[in-house]
């Protein structure tokens, strides 16, 4: 079983994920795992800006010809399956609800919650005012929706690309996590 999160800035993702991951024996990929094994590999170099959550380039992506642009669709599926493979796992972010689409045992989480939650929560965690929390939440969702639409072609955080959608301001995270079990439990 393969479970993916992606969330918005502030929630509880890695939590959540480390936590899921140690209750079903699997191991997580967060984004230092991920870039760490793509080094240890030899193959951080050839995707970069995927590991590093950047657009290639802006202008490319704008004028890209079609063969282009499968090639960078391809690079989510490519660059995690060199990685991380087939095996069962926690995936945090990287596209990974897409790179695994159409996988028989994948259950596609995506996390939100109440903004002020999430300011509060950035805000005790990095020890920063309100409006650098502010900042860097906005800026990261913007980041991320313009990351995942130029991998993908997919709207970052929209319903139907996920299999469960939670406000993990109203569940917690131990809500959250028995929610993900209950629906990996309906899934086998």
């Amino acid at each position: 079983m393969i479970v993916t999160i992606a969330r918005e800035c502030g929630c509880f993702g890695n939590e959540i994920g480390t936590l899921l991951a140690q209750e079903l024996g699997v191991p997580l990929y967060d984004k230092e795992k991920i870039t760490s094994l793509a080094r240890e590999k030899g193959i951080y170099e050839k995707y970069t800006n995927f590991f590093e959550e950047k657009q290639e380039n802006l202008l490319f992506s704008a004028i890209a010809e079609e063969e282009q642009l499968d090639e960078v669709r391809r690079t989510p599926r490519c660059a995690l399956h060199e990685v991380v493979g087939d095996n069962s796992c926690v995936i945090i972010g990287r596209c990974g609800n897409y790179a695994y689409a159409g996988e028989k045992e994948l259950l596609r989480v995506f996390l939100c919650g109440n903004k002020e939650d999430r300011i509060a929560r950035l805000m005790e965690k990095h020890q920063v005012p309100r409006r650098e929390a502010v900042i860097t939440i906005d800026k990261t969702e913007n980041r991320r929706r313009a990351y995942h639409k130029f991998y993908t072609g997919q709207e970052w955080g929209y319903a139907g690309n996920y299999d469960l959608c939670i406000n993990d301001s109203n569940m917690g995270v131990e809500g959250t996590i028995e929610m993900i079990m209950c629906e990996l439990q309906y899934k086998r």
